[in-house]
């Protein structure tokens, strides 16, 4: 989404010709062909086993031939899932600030109106910075916890889950899935 807002931005006449449903399209089978590539790791590593919570049931669980092959496996989904896309949504992002900061035209006069337009724009832009900076601290924000939860579940030697680590780690999840509901379209 942001690669799109970023594309509309900077380039609003080209995006006219290049925005068609094919293009659209193919960008989103090239999503999904590129999500699906980048989850193939959780397929090796996901096992279904026998628990009981109220009753016996299965659960889908994380098996790991190692300790190594479970770090690498978390610093590779920080990776994926956190760092490129805080890393893409901020870079998109900054560049549509740059682009939204440059005047498209030089004021020669400076009359009430060139004024009262330039005021306006400045607004406009004040507002896009802001906006831009809330959804990334958003997506930081709702994200991270998990993230860190995770690097440390699997990074620090003294871990032990018990009922607290359980309550903190379903919150992390929670606060992961609210980041759907707060990104504006």
């Amino acid at each position: 989404m942001s690669g799109d807002r970023c594309y509309v931005t900077v380039y609003p006449l080209k995006s006219l010709r290049h925005r068609t449903p094919k293009v659209a399209m193919i960008v989103s089978i090239c999503i999904w062909i590129g999500s699906f590539i980048l989850s193939t790791p959780i397929l090796m590593y996901q096992r279904i086993e026998e628990g009981y919570w109220y009753g016996p049931r299965q659960y889908c669980m994380e098996r790991f031939p190692s300790k190594t092959h479970e770090r690498a496996f978390i610093l590779y989904q920080f990776i994926a899932a956190y760092l490129l896309p805080v890393l893409t949504i901020s870079f998109c992002y900054t560049l549509m600030v740059k682009r939204v900061g440059q005047p498209t035209v030089e004021p020669v006069d400076n009359n009430y109106q060139v004024n009262l337009l330039s005021e306006r724009t400045i607004s406009i832009r004040s507002k896009v910075s802001k906006m831009v900076v809330v959804i990334v601290l958003l997506f930081a924000v709702c994200w991270g916890p998990i993230q860190i939860f995770a690097l440390f579940q699997s990074f620090y030697p003294n871990y032990r889950p018990n009922y607290a680590t359980y309550k903190i780690k379903t919150w992390a999840n929670c606060m992961s899935y609210a980041n759907s509901s707060v990104n504006p379209i």
